[in-house]
């Protein structure tokens, strides 16, 4: 899943999610793209990546973050499409 965050906090927010486990990593737009790897499936990892931002916004009011689309949006439909 991608987080979309003003680019001054994409460290802070990195470091934040790695302390909670999460795989992040800065993507060359600017975006932050996050795994939460003891997810169950992508509705869980949704779940907990917006309780994360939520919890990381609130030490962080004056920072505006968004959680966005997982990059693979689609791709599961056609694939379930094609079985």
């Amino acid at each position: 899943m991608r987080i979309h965050v003003q680019p001054e906090a994409v460290d802070d927010l990195l470091e934040f999610l790695r302390r909670a486990n999460c795989k992040a990593e800065g993507a060359p737009d600017g975006t932050v793209i996050v795994e939460v790897p003891e997810a169950y499936g992508d509705e869980q990892e949704r779940m907990e990546l917006e309780l994360y931002l939520k919890a990381w916004q609130a030490s962080h009011p004056d920072i505006e973050a968004h959680l966005l689309d997982s990059p693979h949006s689609g791709d599961e439909d056609a694939a379930e499409a094609a079985d």
